[in-house]
């Protein structure tokens, strides 16, 4: 606190020097003023004092008949007095706050997380559609239906959150996971009215256990697709048996249905690689926004080449994403070059791309039961065809159709 006194104050650095200054000292500690920091050097002493008692020296620098210099001016009015003469310099510190202060109103990056069917341009194109963007103002998101327009946008996401960090939007999502309980609380409100089970797919019922709601199929029942499974119409009886009234829940069940799905595949037999010459070159760039200048000048001229790109992003204090990026551009030169698989190689193409479906079958919690497929040479490519046999949970959660409470007013009368 004392520290701060005395900057705000102001004080200096002196040296003393001459007949006595000892007894400088000592007068000046019998007017009050606080000397500290002394320190002798033989034939001179140093010090520290307040500026406003530098003034009141005087008259004991002339009876002690010592000599005083100032060494260092420190403290706050020393500060403003220079400030005075570089206005220009302060004036360009309060304009970059002024600019800062502007840039961080503004959404400057955007990040997902989680996804993995799901891409990140895919996500990022829509959020562009609704309007989010780099440059689009915090201060226009929603991010709330934001999170609603994903969730309705995407199928195989099932839980989504938005959140604004500084001036990064993050998006956090989930694929095909079970519900949450706060997800089913919401289902509940969102079909007061009840809500019903149906198939998604044609196939035969493996295993149905039921939570909630009235079951209409059994274990080894065929069913159609759009076929109700489960109802949200529960009876209540009387004590004779007959209907009295009918309740209406949310259908909740686990359901698996053994269906087929179709797999039909094309490797053309004619392809091109690319044969690289080893010839590369690296430009050094710098980007602002989508406006990229590369040194040196002018584009990379080979003709066939690939870009491999590293960059990295410019972030103020930690929090403020700027929406500029510098980085490297390594251009490699290829020939391409014509060239036939092999009708041994393609079938095993095929049998990659075939794992790499089951793989994503299998992500989703589909059980692969049976392969039933075959490989064919059309024209100058190989074809494969047939099915797989999966078990999965193929159904729908929605309200209570029209035609199933007028079944069930028909049937209990």
């Amino acid at each position: 606190m004392i520290g701060i006194i005395r900057y705000l104050k102001g004080y200096v650095k002196i040296k003393v020097w001459g007949y006595s200054p000892e007894r400088f000292m000592n007068l000046c500690s019998n007017r009050g003023i606080v000397l500290w920091g002394l320190a002798g050097y033989g034939g001179y002493y140093t010090m520290y004092l307040a500026l406003s008692d530098f003034f009141a020296i005087r008259d004991i620098v002339r009876k002690t008949k010592t000599k005083v210099a100032v060494l260092e001016r420190r403290g706050l009015p020393f500060f403003m007095q220079d400030a005075r003469k570089r206005k220009m310099f302060f004036a360009g510190i309060a304009l970059c706050l002024l600019f800062l202060l502007g840039m961080s109103r503004f959404v400057w990056a955007i990040e997902f997380t989680g996804n993995r069917m799901v891409t990140d341009y895919e996500l990022y194109d829509f959020l562009v559609s609704k309007g989010v963007d780099y440059g689009t103002k915090k201060s226009a998101l929603n991010l709330e239906e934001l999170e609603a327009a994903i969730r309705e946008e995407f199928s195989q996401v099932t839980w989504t959150s938005a959140r604004l960090d500084g001036t990064k939007v993050t998006v956090q999502i989930k694929e095909n996971d079970l519900p949450t309980q706060e997800e089913r609380e919401e289902s509940q409100e969102k079909y007061a009215d009840g809500a019903e089970l149906v198939a998604a797919k044609a196939g035969v019922v493996e295993e149905i256990l039921t939570r909630s709601g009235v079951p209409m199929v059994k274990r080894g029942d065929e069913v159609e697709k759009g076929m109700v499974l489960v109802s949200g119409l529960v009876p209540v009886n009387n004590d004779d048996g007959t209907v009295r009234e009918w309740d209406r829940t949310v259908a909740d069940a686990d359901i698996l249905i053994r269906c087929s799905e179709p797999v039909h595949l094309t490797q053309p037999l004619a392809y091109q690689y690319k044969n690289y010459t080893g010839r590369e070159k690296t430009y050094h760039f710098f980007s602002l926004g989508e406006k990229r200048y590369s040194f040196p000048f002018g584009a990379c001229r080979y003709v066939k080449y690939d870009e491999v790109i590293e960059q990295k992003r410019f972030r103020l204090f930690g929090q403020i994403d700027l929406p500029v990026f510098s980085g490297t551009i390594r251009c490699r030169e290829y020939l391409p070059v014509d060239a036939l698989y092999d009708e041994e190689s393609a079938a095993l193409l095929l049998q990659k791309r075939l794992e790499k479906i089951i793989a994503s079958l299998e992500e989703k919690g589909v059980q692969i039961i049976q392969k039933d497929v075959t490989i064919g040479k059309k024209e100058n490519a190989l074809v494969m065809q047939g099915e797989l046999t999966v078990c999965e949970e193929a159904v729908i959660l929605q309200p209570v159709s029209q035609e199933m409470e007028e079944a069930t007013e028909e049937n209990n009368p």
